[in-house]
């Protein structure tokens, strides 16, 4: 079967960083307008990165997308764990025979000091990654749909865990 097949990359993810991991059905992965608005209200990174809003695909762009894929690779990671996790995720799946792996951080892109927006071309295009939120992929619904137990962090202080996403076909 497929599916246990890809279950070495939720290995391979452990293996470089992550907390956990597992293997989805893209289906699983939830899209909403709701979620790229809450970056458009709510999220200083609008507008000033080419990872971010309005740069990156839209919820509609996203949701046509996914239906080119069948599994994902969720994992769960520290917020020191480096952005990098994503990139060198997607490269090794990509290299065990997978070209159309495509990978997505969580959170705002901060690889540059400033991003080059302005100019239209992303400087650092091997290591950045748009956020899943950007595109309109609710993590919230997704984890929960994958059967991670995710909740509201109330407050700076609690501790937290970040999440990357690696589609596979």
């Amino acid at each position: 079967m497929v599916e246990e097949n890809l279950q070495r990359f939720s290995d391979l993810a452990i293996s470089m960083g992550a907390v956990d991991a597992k293997i989805i059905k893209a289906d699983q992965i939830v899209v909403k307008k709701w979620v790229s608005w809450k970056c458009h209200f709510g999220c200083n990174s609008y507008n000033r990165s080419l990872m971010c809003p309005p740069y990156t695909p839209t919820p509609e762009e996203t949701q046509e997308l996914l239906k080119e894929y069948e599994y994902a690779l969720l994992f769960r990671h520290k917020p020191s764990a480096s952005k990098a996790l994503v990139v060198e995720l997607e490269r090794s799946i990509f290299l065990e025979g997978y070209p159309a792996a495509l990978g997505f951080a969580s959170g705002s892109c901060h690889l540059c000091e400033k991003c080059n927006y302005e100019v239209g071309y992303c400087l650092k295009p091997f290591e950045a990654r748009p956020s899943m939120e950007s595109c309109g992929i609710s993590v919230f619904d997704t984890a929960s749909n994958s059967g991670y137990d995710i909740q509201v962090i109330k407050s700076k202080e609690q501790e937290y865990l970040r999440y990357g996403l690696i589609l596979i076909k």
